[in-house]
């Protein structure tokens, strides 16, 4: 059983990688016999894997075909930008008031290394720059000490991952250094608004990509 979701672990994270970097683009078509094939796996965990990423919206099922790529559109993007808004306004205005030193210190160390990857500018930055921006916005909804609301903004996210992954500055470290400063300052108004401006001007700038 273990050896079965350790196959399966490993297709996912594949297939997800590549598609979230654009190398499966949208409208390709994935099929679990080839696939598993590919893996040199089974093909039960081959389609695991693939329900899996149906779950996660990356693919669309095609019956007697197998899965297609599903495509994010502008309403996407406008309907989980303005769900990030409500959200993250509300979970960092939590943080403010809770907390830790602790998890200020992992924010600070993630900005830290935010800034050599904006800096660098090199393939291996760009690929480390959504993550470095996923475990930013997750340290803070995790501050907030509402499981379900972290739970919710790290769903949003991962519903974001393609997008992000070709915005040049999803790990901006001066937006990020202001709502450091304004959580270390444990001013709940000014970390909203801050979160608030930040938010808005990545939907800004990924609406003009789409």
């Amino acid at each position: 059983m273990v050896k079965t979701h350790t196959k399966k672990t490993i297709v996912y994270e594949q297939l997800k990688s590549s598609i979230i970097s654009g190398e499966i683009k949208p409208g390709e078509i994935l099929n679990e016999a080839v696939l598993a094939q590919k893996y040199g796996i089974g093909k039960t965990p081959t389609r695991e894997a693939l329900l899996l990423l149906a779950n996660e919206d990356f693919l669309d099922s095609m019956p007697r075909v197998g899965y297609v790529v599903s495509r994010l559109t502008t309403k996407d993007l406008l309907e989980i930008f303005f769900l990030r808004l409500v959200l993250e306004t509300e979970a960092i205005g939590l943080a403010a008031e809770r907390i830790t030193g602790e998890e200020l210190a992992q924010l600070e160390k993630n900005n830290s290394q935010e800034k050599k990857v904006f800096i660098e500018k090199s393939l291996q930055a760009s690929e480390q720059a959504p993550q470095l921006n996923r475990e930013f916005h997750a340290t803070i909804a995790r501050a907030s000490g509402n499981s379900r609301l972290e739970k919710m903004i790290q769903s949003l996210i991962n519903d974001l991952e393609r997008a992000l992954s070709f915005d040049p500055y999803s790990a901006d470290p001066s937006q990020h250094t202001e709502i450091i400063n304004s959580l270390k300052a444990h001013d709940k108004a000014r970390a909203q608004e801050s979160m608030r401006a930040h938010i808005n001007e990545t939907r800004m700038r990924l609406l003009k990509i789409f």
